[in-house]
């Protein structure tokens, strides 16, 4: 007979919001500022300053011209233009910014503000610094699929402290790489390890709260996300006259507490347990139980762990015949896990990606899925990325981009509980998509008058806040839609799928150079299409989660192109009658 504990009742006995968990959840959350500080510090380290081909000698581009010969020249920002007139006969000659360029910003010299003007990442060279952040998405899916798995394995505890450690030393010694390829490596480590950093943290989260109120964990995440994102901005502003290197130097010294979070947060007590570490798992909740005010046998009353860890007592000490079977599945409600019964043993039914095409229905809402997280990821990185090119000023803007944040914050806790969160997604993105391209018609339109510009830019920021509530509303919504043996497979897909995105991201700021309402057009539509296309996805809210890939086409097939609240008036309807 195969045991179980029911983690849930013991973080109900132990108090929803006890004071250990409140402490866990703090270090913890603090650990999103740094993810934000060096995910997107990029905007201010990766700055284009104003810049001109800088000023040449005659005898560096022209030859044979003597010195009596009228000589002009003229400077654009990829070329200088050369004119002389000998003997009545005017001659022009093109050439490339043969001694590099100058760049000023607020009549300063501003030549190692920024990456950009530190290693000539203009013209030619300019894709180089979109390039840079792009190969943090690249590190970051690396993360996402080896320190996952490495956290299933070894523990949460000590991914998320390693990678955490790891984030700090690599920003620190990003400061002082010497070129730009050195930058270039040290961007994409620092992905994967954000990464780790984040996902493990996640976990830690979610696993040591009761379901009832794991959501309000998603919108605190949300919280301290974008005070961290914000906090950036003062920082930078502080070191804007400097060296991008100090403000590089300054961020990963914010994460420096790194060194010593292993002695501030526990392991995840239903990771303990789900892997027979009953010995730890008693330490942290009698840990738990002094912190909280509760008596250790009255929180494990009824959960189940007493009888599984006097089994695995015994059976460690060769007294029980039982097998490691009977505890594979601990930490897991019985309604967890689809099992079936073989010659009197508990197997779990495995799913594999071919399972997921095979499902039609579960495969074509994959696929809005993984299309909404690339919406999300793009539009999310792209206007933050393009703030700096948004009418007034740079620091301001920023700013004004994180700090709407924490309206859709707001929104998105009063929407999950009201409405659900299908209709949540799909709000968001409709007020995303329609304000990003009322941006678009009125940036087009403008023709250089200021009230039209700041007009436009108020409705990007209005897109930002939307985009956000997405954001943090799919990530919680996509596990959900999985079968319990196919949601980690999901999840982690989707997230793929992101990464797609978030490389595609750093290239809007190019696009907007050359096409200004070209960002704000291709995200809007992309939000528009989302829209429309998350209908055909079934609402999760008030549903008993799927556990095998027939439930779920079942419930898909009986859910699709319905909104919560209609369901639940019919069945309070009926409910009356």
């Amino acid at each position: 007979m195969t045991l179980h504990v029911d983690v849930d009742k013991i973080w109900i006995s132990l108090g929803k919001w006890g004071s250990y968990q409140k402490r866990q959840l703090l270090v913890l959350l603090l650990a999103i500022w740094s993810c934000g500080f060096h995910m997107l510090s990029i905007v201010f380290i990766a700055y284009r300053p104003n810049f001109l081909c800088a000023a040449v000698e005659i005898n560096t581009s022209v030859k044979n011209v003597s010195y009596d010969t009228y000589y002009t020249r003229s400077y654009g920002k990829c070329s200088v233009t050369h004119m002389s007139n000998i003997s009545g006969e005017l001659s022009v000659e093109k050439t490339g910014c043969v001694d590099g360029w100058f760049y000023y910003e607020d009549g300063a010299f501003a030549d190692d503000r920024s990456i950009i003007s530190e290693w000539d990442l203009v013209c030619a060279r300019k894709p180089l610094a979109e390039l840079s952040q792009t190969l943090v998405m690249i590190g970051q899916g690396v993360g996402a699929f080896v320190f996952t798995s490495l956290a299933d394995k070894y523990g949460r505890k000590p991914v998320h402290v390693l990678c955490h450690a790891a984030l700090f030393i690599i920003a620190l010694c990003t400061a002082f790489v010497p070129n730009y390829p050195a930058f270039a490596a040290m961007r994409m480590l620092l992905g994967a390890v954000q990464q780790g950093t984040g996902l493990s943290l996640a976990i830690l989260n979610l696993e040591m709260f009761p379901k009832e109120i794991r959501s309000y964990v998603e919108v605190f995440g949300l919280l301290f996300w974008t005070t961290g994102i914000a906090i950036v901005t003062p920082v930078a502003y502080i070191f804007r006259n400097m060296s991008w290197r100090y403000f590089q130097i300054c961020l990963a010294c914010l994460s420096s507490w790194s060194l010593i979070e292993w002695w501030l947060i526990d392991e995840s007590l239903r990771w303990l347990i789900a892997n027979g570490k009953y010995k730890e798992a008693k330490r942290v909740l009698l840990k738990a139980c002094k912190m909280n005010k509760k008596d250790f046998k009255d929180v494990v009353a009824g959960s189940g762990f007493l009888e599984v860890e006097m089994r695995s007592a015994k059976m460690h000490d060769g007294i029980n015949g039982g097998t490691n079977q009977d505890l594979l599945d601990n930490g897991l409600s019985k309604s967890s896990n689809r099992t079936t019964q073989e010659d009197g043993k508990s197997s779990i039914q495995a799913y594999t990606v071919i399972d997921l095409v095979k499902s039609r229905r579960l495969f074509i809402s994959s696929l809005i899925l993984w299309f909404a997280w690339v919406t999300n990821s793009l539009t999310y990185y792209g206007i933050m990325l393009i703030s700096s090119s948004l009418a007034g000023n740079r620091f301001l803007n920023f700013f004004l981009g994180s700090v709407v944040e924490y309206p859709a914050a707001f929104m998105e806790y009063v929407m999950l509980n009201r409405y659900g969160r299908k209709p949540t997604v799909i709000i968001f993105h409709v007020i995303c998509g329609v304000a990003l391209i009322i941006a678009t018609i009125i940036n087009t339109c403008a023709d250089g008058n200021s009230a039209m510009v700041l007009t436009a830019t108020v409705f990007t920021l209005i897109g930002k806040f939307a985009i956000t509530g997405s954001f943090s509303t799919i990530f919680l919504y996509t596990p959900e839609l999985y079968p319990t043996n196919m949601r980690n497979a999901g999840i982690g897909m989707s997230s793929a799928a992101a990464r797609v995105g978030g490389m595609l991201a750093p290239f809007s700021r190019n696009l907007a150079e050359f096409i200004v309402w070209g960002p704000g057009l291709v995200f809007g539509v992309m939000c528009a299409i989302v829209s429309v296309s998350m209908l055909w996805v079934p609402e999760t809210n008030q549903h008993e989660l799927p556990q095998t890939l027939e439930e779920c086409e079942q419930w898909y097939k009986d859910n699709r192109l319905r909104l919560p609240c209609s369901q639940d008036r019919r069945r309070s309807e009926r409910n009356v009658t």
